[in-house]
């Protein structure tokens, strides 16, 4: 059966994407019998052209730190006191852990079905109505990208938004400029490159050790033999805090409610205010892109992403609550020169040295962030790419065989990262839009196959569920997801002051529009000719000859991806 394009003729080259019982022709899933990675791979019609050297810790390792979120909560508190305060902060992080949560629960469900590189576009045509999956594919690809290179230039910025607090924090005479946060982003990207590109196959022990930094796992970091656990920077500040600090009343970090952003309309500062727990829970699905690299795929992503969530959320929370307790003179927190964050360790220390300490902690973690998604990212682009949704995608999807990678889709990410980061230069204004941005694209890019997925369930053609799944809780789940996404996606874009002004006007709303109006006109102009869905390169016993779908005419070469030297991490 060919898949009908969206404009309504047959369209022989579409993929057919098999997950009903009759296409897995004899590949049952079950908890019991899962999918071998191979057999996953092949039912999406994708040939085996990355090496598999992840295992669960290593996933683990980049989901936890991809999300930073109790680093990124200290980083972008500050915009929180102004629309919320500490009652915004504290409940509204507890209620954007739930939504987050199940938004990743029903993301992991997806995963276990499908497996692959290229994620939510993938499973967008895997859901959507036959006759609408080309269109709706290629909006969320081009969404997906969008969303992870606004993201990527995020974490790049608030990295070197830290390291220069630091700066100022010691140097008082030091002048801070917009370009030294430019280069200092284009030098952090350098390095994350350096790694990605020329230490592949110590990435993923990488992560291992900056999720060991980020959080404690009580599995022993491999790289690190000689000794049984990594000391964690969460403890050491949480420690130190509470051992040092002055505390302030209970009164003033369960009830004090701030509006001052919106001092008319409370309920909208409240709402407002969930742009920083919303941003450093984003990007757990970052892993999921690692697929088609990750040893028992099917079982190990899913587990990654929301045990990344569940961790990251119940640290943050401690966090929160000790900082907030550690907080006596909440003005100079607000008016820093050096930050609110630089001022909040002082104060609760009442030492330079120990101040300095814990906000070194913040872009070692972020450094270990950014080669995670140069790494997650460039294989989206890659998986993207291969199936011809972008231009010059033959180019892009290159693998380098020297080293196995998507080298040009990392060069890719670098360089758009190193474009948008130059927005910095002329206006601040556009630039902060840009980090607005990079949390509605990502929330609007889980929303809408977390929706498809929901209605397909009750379909006449329901999902076959993979090894991983949420049996009966499943369509509860995903409604919330889909209830909460849509809430943030309201709410996010709207200005964090009040009146609204040009110099206030928060532009991510108007950007994510435009981008998406533009891909619109795009796919139906030009793209629809060249992008007919997920690729098959391979034909199995699964899709018969007279199915409509033929062999995409040149694809990678097969390699190997059995040399690793890493277990499976099968082990929850």
């Amino acid at each position: 059966m060919s898949l009908p394009s969206s404009h309504g003729g047959s369209n022989p080259t579409t993929s057919n994407l098999p997950t009903t019982p009759k296409q897995l022709h004899g590949h049952e899933r079950s908890i019991l019998n899962p999918l071998s990675d191979e057999e996953a791979l092949k039912i999406a019609g994708k040939k085996q052209v990355l090496k598999r050297e992840w295992n669960f810790w290593a996933c683990l390792g980049l989901a936890a730190t991809t999300l930073t979120t109790w680093e990124g909560i200290g980083l972008t508190v500050s915009s929180t006191f102004l629309n919320g305060g500490p009652v915004g902060i504290i409940y509204g992080f507890i209620i954007c852990l739930i939504g987050v949560l199940a938004i990743m629960l029903s993301l992991a469900e997806m995963a276990s079905i499908s497996p692959i590189a290229g994620a939510q576009y993938h499973w967008t045509a895997e859901h959507a109505p036959p006759r609408f999956q080309a269109f709706f594919s290629y909006v969320q690809g081009w969404l997906t990208v969008l969303a992870w290179q606004a993201a990527l230039t995020s974490i790049a910025y608030l990295t070197s938004v830290a390291i220069q607090t630091l700066i100022i924090f010691n140097h008082a005479s030091y002048d801070p400029k917009a370009w030294h946060l430019t280069v200092l982003m284009i030098g952090l990207s350098v390095i994350a490159c350096v790694f990605v590109i020329f230490a592949r196959a110590i990435v993923p022990h990488t992560e291992m050790v900056g999720g060991s930094l980020h959080v404690y796992v009580s599995r022993p970091v491999r790289i690190a033999r000689a000794t049984d656990t990594v000391r964690l920077f969460f403890f050491l500040v949480v420690i130190g805090i509470l051992a040092t600090s002055h505390k302030a009343p209970s009164a003033d970090v369960w009830t004090k409610f701030i509006h001052q952003g919106w001092p008319h309309v409370p309920g909208i500062s409240f709402c407002i205010g969930f742009l920083s727990p919303a941003l450093s829970l984003a990007g757990a699905d970052g892993v999921v892109h690692l697929s088609e690299e990750t040893f028992n795929a099917n079982r190990n992503i899913p587990r990654a992403m929301w045990m990344a969530v569940a961790i990251n959320g119940a640290m943050a929370l401690v966090y929160i609550i000790v900082i907030l307790y550690a907080i006596t003179d909440l003005d100079a927190v607000l008016n820093s020169p050096a930050g609110a964050i630089a001022e909040l360790y002082f104060q609760a220390t009442r030492n330079k040295n120990a101040a300095n300490a814990m906000l070194a902690a913040i872009p070692i973690i972020a450094g270990f962030n950014m080669i995670g998604m140069y790494t997650s990212l460039s294989r989206l682009i890659w998986a993207f790419a291969r199936d011809n949704g972008l231009p010059f995608s033959r180019f892009i999807s290159h693998i380098s065989p020297w080293n196995s990678t998507p080298n040009r889709a990392v060069l890719l990410a670098f360089l758009c990262t190193c474009i948008l980061g130059c927005i910095n230069l002329g206006n601040t204004t556009a630039f902060n839009s840009l980090l607005s941005l990079s949390t509605i694209a990502i929330y609007f890019s889980y929303g809408f196959p977390i929706a498809l997925f929901f209605t397909r369930r009750f379909s006449k053609n329901p999902p076959v569920l993979g090894p991983w799944n949420l049996g009966r809780w499943g369509p509860a789940v995903n409604v919330v997801a889909i209830l909460f996404g849509t809430f943030l996606t309201i709410f996010l874009p709207f200005p964090p002051i009040s009146p609204i002004t040009a110099q206030n006007f928060n532009w991510s709303g108007p950007m994510l529009a435009g981008v998406m109006i533009l891909a619109i006109i795009d796919y139906f102009v030009e793209a629809r000719h060249r992008f007919t869905g997920p690729l098959r390169e391979i034909k199995d016993d699964t899709t018969s000859d007279s199915g409509g779908v033929v062999e995409q005419e040149k694809v990678v070469d097969k390699r190997s991806s059995n040399a690793n030297l890493m277990d499976t991490g099968d082990g929850l």
